[in-house]
């Protein structure tokens, strides 16, 4: 065999190994809210309709030796009409250690442009019993032209 081919085969087998060695641990559950601060996309916005967890020391938590997880996950989360007409939002959420939490909670209303429809409510508090699953709910206060929402987590002060 030459000895450029030895050197290429060489080279390719170091590459294979150093880039298979620097990858960084899955991360898993919910992930905390960033800043999106980019020539490319100067009108970022919110993804509606979903929960953010804004508080790192929930989202970053080194819980097990598999790897990095949150503290708490976000199991599901949907919207109906009330009775009355106004928006209830709901969030479904897993406390993932073994001890009590307390987080808190509080909803951005938008309307059919995405447009800021009610300011954010009161942070509510929600408590989640070791390895437990909990609820988070809120209403709009508004009965028309509401379409969205942004629910954000932080834990409890």
């Amino acid at each position: 065999m030459s000895e450029t081919i030895k050197l290429t085969l060489l080279a390719i087998v170091a590459s294979v190994c150093f880039c298979g060695c620097s990858q960084a641990p899955l991360r898993e559950g919910a992930s905390v809210g960033v800043n999106v601060d980019h020539r490319m996309a100067p009108y970022a916005k919110p993804r509606m309709n979903t929960v953010a967890i804004i508080d790192k020391s929930l989202a970053d938590w080194q819980g097990s030796e598999e790897g990095r997880r949150s503290k708490i996950a976000v199991e599901a989360t949907n919207s109906t009409r009330s009775e009355t007409g106004t928006l209830q939002v709901w969030a479904t959420l897993r406390n993932r250690t073994d001890y009590p939490l307390q987080i808190e909670g509080r909803t951005h209303f938008f309307g059919p442009g995405q447009e800021p429809v009610e300011g954010p409510t009161a942070w509510q508090r929600v408590y989640l019993d070791a390895n437990s699953v909990a609820h988070y709910k809120e209403f709009s206060t508004k009965i028309k032209g509401i379409e969205y929402y942004y629910i954000e987590i932080r834990e409890g002060r």
